[in-house]
């Protein structure tokens, strides 16, 4: 440590509980989204229609459950006397990550009858890309000092997210049922959020600070970006709502008739 080095005072709850209960609400829709996404792949009848669904878990859970909880409660996050500034090609390239670790995750850990090997290793790939989509996060900010981070609260932080990540894949292959999928999309929202701030707990900034950082303020990327995952929700909404009830088929991942016609109608 730079012995001229003073740590500069930050918040992560600077507008109060509007951020984590907003970053919460999201984690739950994505993790919801996600889930249901991911019982209308287990029922597909083909591998194009089976691909799709896994897209639309990878990006309800990865890009709305995780990343826009992320930036959400980023947005809490400032430094007394400093300007906060977002890298936008690295903001861009956490999102992808994020999306990219649960596509991955849902990949390798296989479904229903997949065994623990492969949903384990499923959880570790997922958990070090959400890993990596944090801290490519806290990359992009600049605070007009130094970012240091305590590595105890990095280790933990990552085993939350490795824990987290293979609980979720668990939920997405076996919850069947809405009130499941509630329940399960509510533990998965939580340990999201958990994830978050072990993460920024391990955050130090040191100064002085400096006046000139580059980047775009978060409150202008905040509208834009809401907007976004305000369109993707609803239209993940009437996708599934337009899309046969699962609630009836049986617990063998045998695609029921409605959905075999429902696949072949989109072929």
């Amino acid at each position: 440590m730079d012995p001229l080095a003073v740590t500069l005072e930050h918040h992560h709850f600077t507008y109060g509980w509007l951020n984590p209960a907003m970053g919460l609400a999201f984690a739950a829709a994505g993790s919801y989204l996600g889930l249901s996404a991911s019982r209308y792949a287990r029922a597909a009848a083909t591998r194009g229609s089976r691909l799709r669904w896994t897209l639309m878990a990878s990006l309800a859970i990865g890009g709305i459950g995780i990343w826009m909880m992320h930036f959400i409660a980023m947005i809490g996050f400032t430094v007394t006397g400093a300007d906060i500034a977002y890298d936008p090609a690295l903001t861009a390239l956490s999102f992808g990550l994020a999306v990219l670790a649960v596509g991955t995750g849902l990949s390798v850990s296989g479904g229903r009858r997949a065994g623990w090997p492969r949903l384990l290793l499923g959880g570790l790939l997922c958990g070090a890309g959400v890993v990596g989509m944090h801290y490519t996060g806290m990359a992009a900010v600049a605070t007009g000092g130094r970012v240091v981070y305590d590595p105890v609260l990095v280790a933990a932080s990552a085993a939350v997210a490795v824990v987290a990540s293979t609980v979720a894949l668990r939920f997405t292959a076996v919850v069947d049922r809405r009130g499941s999928m509630a329940l399960a999309a509510a533990v998965m929202s939580v340990a999201v959020v958990g994830m978050h701030y072990t993460g920024m707990a391990a955050v130090e900034v040191e100064g002085p600070s400096r006046g000139d950082i580059a980047g775009i303020s978060p409150l202008i990327l905040l509208l834009p970006i809401l907007l976004l995952a305000l369109i993707a929700i609803v239209g993940m909404v009437f996708g599934v709502l337009a899309s046969p009830n699962l609630d009836g088929s049986d617990r063998n991942d045998r695609p029921s008739a409605t959905v075999r016609l429902a696949d072949a109608a989109g072929q």
